[in-house]
């Protein structure tokens, strides 16, 4: 009986989803808050995720950040898995470069975790942003599968402050699973800001 309702007990996934790709992306440009759409490329991303995580559901959310390129990403995959849950939250835009904004980074990878200089956001305040939001999401869904549609530096500085993992990348058009007891657990050592 213990294996059968262990078996019936649901564990909660969020998994956090890269925006396609935008012109600026593949030019190594740091978007930050720039408000930019998707390329030909970045849609056909958003499809093919939408194709691969309509076989992983079901989805009871699809939370995005609202800036252009990820809402496109967001309302591709929503419709895709045909969800009329897509709720925007400002906690998951882009880190604020500040007046890095639109430079050259070299290559498009090296836009992620890039280290506070000058104006912007620190990726302290971005972890603690970010935190805060996706465990509001799972305190929302529990038991429930949840997509969070965001961008690199974002996802790549959560994974890093969670897991530990350095440098984590994360393509455009790709997601990683976050382990929601891995979220509770900083949250329980790191308390939240309001």
């Amino acid at each position: 009986m213990h294996a059968r309702k262990k078996k019936m007990m649901s564990e909660q996934k969020i998994v956090l989803i890269r925006h396609g790709q935008t012109e600026w992306n593949k030019a190594g440009r740091l978007h930050g808050r720039s408000d930019l759409p998707m390329n030909d490329t970045g849609v056909r991303q958003a499809q093919q995720l939408a194709r691969d995580l309509s076989m992983q559901g079901p989805w009871a959310a699809v939370y995005s950040s609202p800036l252009f390129r990820a809402l496109q990403t967001a309302q591709i995959i929503a419709n895709g898995i045909g969800s009329r849950a897509l709720f925007e939250n400002p906690e998951l835009m882009e880190q604020d470069f500040g007046d890095r904004e639109g430079k050259l980074v070299g290559h498009p990878a090296d836009e992620q975790r890039q280290p506070h200089i000058g104006s912007g956001e620190t990726e302290q305040h971005l972890v603690e942003r970010a935190v805060n939001a996706l465990f509001k999401i799972c305190q929302q869904h529990p038991g429930e599968n949840v997509l969070v549609v965001s961008h690199g530096a974002l996802i790549s500085s959560v994974l890093s402050a969670l897991t530990g993992e350095t440098d984590p990348r994360v393509a455009n058009g790709t997601y990683r699973e976050l382990d929601s007891q891995v979220l509770n657990n900083y949250v329980s050592r790191e308390p939240l800001w309001h």
